[in-house]
């Protein structure tokens, strides 16, 4: 079956939306999704640009905010699945204390992980300056957690969040 690029995320998405409820119930957080903004133009539904990330809440008094992304590559994370206005937004984020990350899925080898944004702005930052422009999966698996369902959570990644 072939997946739109526009849906490549929604099965993470989904999974990402029923932990979130699970840890409310639990009163372990409190993450919203920040919804896409649209327009009506002409009958049909155009969705804006994103100004921020997919996620942000609060666990135990610390904010966090996150964006998740998906990829069917099974040898790296391409970094231009990442916008710059994303990684503006995490890194103000951060440096007002709050908790700021990325959940990577990669699809075909069904596995999610917590990706921490300090480790994710190195590859960006090299990136930028001429260096290669995705993330091998080796190293994501050498320096980001693997993220597994844990505790009665479908995807507990607030496991990673200290």
């Amino acid at each position: 079956m072939k997946i739109s690029h526009a849906n490549r995320g929604k099965a993470l998405q989904n999974v990402i939306n029923l932990t979130n409820q699970i840890y409310r119930l639990k009163g372990w957080a409190v993450v919203d999704e920040v919804p896409t903004p649209t327009k009506n133009i002409r009958g049909q539904i155009a969705y804006e640009k994103k100004s921020t990330v997919d996620y942000y809440g609060i666990t135990h008094g610390r904010a966090l905010a996150f964006d998740a992304k998906s990829t069917r590559e099974t040898t790296r994370f391409p970094l231009d699945n990442v916008h710059e206005h994303q990684v503006k937004y995490l890194n103000s984020f951060q440096d007002q204390g709050g908790l700021s990350f990325f959940i990577v899925e990669f699809a075909k080898l069904n596995k999610t992980y917590f990706m921490p944004l300090d480790f994710f702005k190195t590859y960006w930052t090299a990136a930028r300056n001429g260096g290669r422009k995705s993330i091998p999966i080796t190293d994501i698996d050498l320096y980001c957690e693997r993220i597994r369902s844990e505790r009665g959570v479908a995807l507990d990644y607030l496991k990673y969040c200290s």
